[in-house]
């Protein structure tokens, strides 16, 4: 065989496998490696989605930490910040938040306070649904210890939800609950994370996943994955990336898709066929040139292919050929070393063009990463303005723009610590506006806060440059004096505000006139911590109301001794009710025209095993403050009428038996429901009851108590006024009342005879009930000579400790019968 036919052989073998080696490994390698840049492309976008989703879960860990080491919370936890929930529950700063659910949960697993809105309609809404599926009294999230965040499953989507402690700012009191801050995959945060990411997102909730079968396939994927997320071509043009969304008990409630064009896969693909298709057609054309070559003689040209190849293999840029001509196997044999230079510098330059390639991809990233850069700098910044923002709010009253109690303990903590090194003294002064109740609820909240600018800016004016003036909330002020030399100076600073405050004030129209009530303490006398000065200013501010108001008072430790009694006595008070420690004594009613016992006043007793037989003047004005009236009353009440209708079935004569009503008792709205119940539990005929009641509780409401004395009278039941003549009871107002007795009060009849005045006042009464056809009764007959002049002016009933003083059930009628015949014979006499 020809040298050329074995060289041609040979060369096409060659070819043939080198193109077979060609395309296998380009498919297998090359292929291979743009796969590869593709996945990696796709798991960065991957990546960055997760991230941006992480960073909404770090953002709102930040609100929730925020709001969880609040001392403001950790206060309305304790009970001492009810105003908590109104003053910053709202809607700003759910939306500046983007926060859908804020609750607060205390360590029994008891939900403490909560609110939702819906973001997109800015308006408050209830839970979604499902919430309380993940969110309730014995879940991990309100009882474990360690702070937690993860996502659950509404009715209203995917909500990102966080769980942290409640401590006080200095994280040094123990928890006391649990805070949960919830926030809503909404469109908006989706479309957020494709905006910051650059990548297009999808999120599908369970219903839409269950819809889709490659939607299901993708999900039963990826959850198998230990990273939660793969990657999966759609087509040959789209590739898709799927990240699961698992809930706090692990379950998979929803898949985010991103969708991005396979760029890098297409390109490489196209590489590859134009590599291949260049391959074959130079194999043709080597091949033709290859028997054109053989022709050409070989030894004659060895010695200048040596020298070509030697120079060529010197030429670092690969762009030298072979230039032999002839056509035999030397002739070939350049052909084919050209050929492979060829080859070579095609893959040279395809290398150069690959990295040049990598390169521009590399700073397209990093421009990437520049603006990312920037992004963030730019949200730090925002998150800095808004912690800026959050700590003026939270050091300032925003209605005021005075400090705030927190701020104002802070000061005050400083001032205490720098009193106990200098030696010097302050004092504080505690104000409340007497009164402004009122102003809110009669001219609305809008006049109210335009009546605490006003006053703010008077007290601003009489404070020094080192004194601090703050709101405490609502109506209640405080004033710090710093460095002064003795606590009189404190009083002068308090008649200064007392007059200014009751200057008048006009606003929207209205003008009025304010007063206050101030309480003063001062360092150290009054106390050295910041607990002790407040608590002693407050306490004093309540002793100045309840001398009237308008009045400023110094602390004094008999207050705190008194403060200790009535918590002691109240206590106390609480347990005599469920203990029944309650009696009833009974104070005979005689008719003076013949001695005829016409009834009894029944009055209450309390004999404590503790504090023994304590007196009604006592503990009544206490049951009447905290309500606990209203049982004892109603108990007072069944208890009189049982032991009426007793006497009355042991045989003795019927008599009426009279039952004071206490204020609070009169205005309670079922008064007449418990008149009537009683009645009939003891079946006691309503003629032989008497209900007393005094002129106040009576004036407070005109109409109204006219309507319930209407009711009462239409029983049967009998209408005394209690205490005439102390009140403010008009002539016109008292034909209007359905009233059989009026009893004159025992400040008139104690001077009797003597007092001129008191002689004049009875002797009016008793014309001006009998001209009305009303009844009357003098209590607290003492004498002889009061007896006398009550006879002489037609008075006609009599009770008081001359015939009685209140005796028990047991020995009631024994001793109203004795004292009906001693009467009886003093009248014959």
């Amino acid at each position: 065989m020809k040298l050329r036919n074995k060289v041609l052989i040979s060369i096409s073998l060659v070819w043939a496998t080198f193109l077979i080696v060609t395309y296998a490994a380009s498919h297998y390698l090359l292929l291979h490696n743009f796969l590869s840049l593709e996945n990696e492309r796709a798991n960065r976008d991957l990546n960055r989605v997760n991230q941006a989703l992480e960073q909404n879960g770090t953002t709102l860990y930040t609100y929730a930490a925020d709001w969880s080491h609040w001392t403001d919370a950790y206060n309305f936890m304790n009970g001492k910040n009810p105003n908590f929930v109104t003053n910053n529950f709202k809607m700003p700063t759910f939306i500046n938040s983007n926060i859908n659910v804020i609750t607060y949960w205390n360590n029994q697993g008891k939900q403490v306070a909560g609110k939702a809105i819906d973001t997109m309609t800015q308006q408050y809404a209830q839970y979604p649904k499902g919430f309380e599926n993940y969110i309730y009294a014995d879940s991990p999230w309100v009882k474990a210890q360690d702070n937690q965040r993860g996502y659950i499953l509404t009715a209203d989507g995917i909500m990102i939800i966080v769980s942290t402690s409640i401590t006080d700012g200095d994280k040094r009191q123990p928890p006391l609950g649990k805070a949960i801050f919830g926030r809503l995959l909404s469109s908006n945060i989706i479309q957020h994370i494709n905006k910051t990411t650059q990548v297009n997102t999808v999120l599908y909730l369970p219903d839409q996943i269950a819809a889709s079968s490659a939607l299901t396939k993708a999900l039963q994927t990826a959850s198998t994955q230990s990273a939660g997320f793969i990657i999966s071509p759609y087509d040959k043009n789209t590739l898709h990336g799927y990240i699961v969304i698992k809930d706090i008990n692990g379950k998979s409630i929803g898949m985010l898709q991103t969708t991005s064009t396979r760029i890098i896969y297409l390109s490489g693909l196209k590489i590859i066929n134009y590599f291949l298709m260049s391959f074959v057609t130079l194999g043709i054309l080597f091949s033709i040139l290859m028997l054109w070559l053989l022709r050409v003689m070989v030894i004659r040209r060895l010695e200048s292919l040596d020298q070509t190849v030697a120079k060529i293999s010197k030429d670092p840029t690969l762009s030298e050929r072979l230039e032999i001509q002839g056509n035999d196997e030397i002739v070939s044999l350049a052909n084919q070393i050209n050929s492979m230079m060829d080859i070579i510098e095609a893959s040279h330059n395809k290398l150069e063009l690959r990295v040049k390639e990598r390169t521009q991809e590399l700073q397209k990233t990093n421009i990437q990463l520049q603006q990312e850069i920037v992004e963030r700098k730019s949200v730090e910044k925002e998150l800095t303005t808004n912690k800026e923002n959050l700590v003026r709010v939270a050091h300032y009253d925003s209605l005021t723009t005075l400090p705030n109690r927190f701020f104002f303990n802070e000061m005050l903590t400083k001032i205490v610590s720098h009193a106990k090194r200098k030696k010097s003294k302050f004092a504080i002064l505690y104000i409340n506006l007497d009164g402004f109740k009122i102003i809110n609820d009669a001219l609305g909240h809008v006049v109210g806060d335009l009546v605490l600018k006003e006053i703010a800016e008077r007290f601003s004016k009489i404070t020094r440059a080192g004194d601090i003036l703050a709101r405490l909330g609502g109506d209640e002020f405080v004033i710090l004096l710093n460095d002064i030399d003795h606590s009189k100076f404190a009083s002068n600073v308090a008649e200064k505000l007392l007059i200014i405050c009751s200057q008048p004030l006009k606003t929207n129209g209205h003008e009025f006139v304010l007063t206050s009530s101030i309480g003063i303490c001062t360092y150290p006398e009054d106390g050295t911590s910041l607990e002790d000065l407040l608590k002693n200013a407050d306490m004093a501010m309540h002793k100045a109301k309840q001398a009237g108001g308008g009045v400023f008072q110094y602390y004094t430790k008999e207050m705190d001794l008194d403060a200790h009694e009535r918590i002691k006595l109240e206590a106390a008070l609480r347990k005599a009710i469920s203990n029944n420690e309650f009696i009833l004594h009974y104070q005979p009613k005689l008719q003076l025209s013949d001695g005829t016992m016409m009834g009894v006043e029944a009055l209450i007793r309390w004999e404590s095993p503790t504090l023994g037989l304590i007196s009604p003047e006592k503990f009544i004005p206490l049951a009447e403050e905290t309500s606990l009236i209203l049982p004892i009353g109603e108990w007072a009440l069944r208890e009189a009428c049982r032991a009426n209708k007793s006497w009355q079935e042991q045989g003795y004569k019927p008599i009426t038996i009279a039952v004071n009503l206490s204020a609070k008792q009169f205005r309670h709205s079922n008064i007449e429901q418990v008149v009537a119940s009683i009645l009939a539990e003891t079946k006691l005929d309503p003629k032989y009851l008497e209900l007393e009641i005094t002129e106040t509780a009576i004036m407070d409401n005109v109409s109204t108590a006219v309507a319930t004395l209407n009711t009462i009278e239409e029983m049967g039941v009998k209408i005394t006024i209690d205490d005439f003549g102390t009140g403010y009871t008009s002539i016109s107002y008292l034909k209007q009342f359905p009233v059989s007795v009026i009893k004159i009060d025992r400040s008139f009849i104690k001077e009797l005879p003597e007092s001129q005045d008191d002689a004049s006042i009875t002797t009016a009464v008793i014309a001006l009930a009998h001209s009305l056809d009303i009844k009357v009764v003098a209590e607290g007959v003492e004498t002889p000579e009061q007896l006398q002049f009550l006879t002489d002016h037609g008075c006609d009933m009599v009770q008081g400790y001359y015939f009685s003083q209140p005796l028990a059930e047991a020995n009631i009628v024994l001793q109203l019968t004795k004292m009906h015949v001693e009467i009886g014979q003093s009248t014959l006499a």
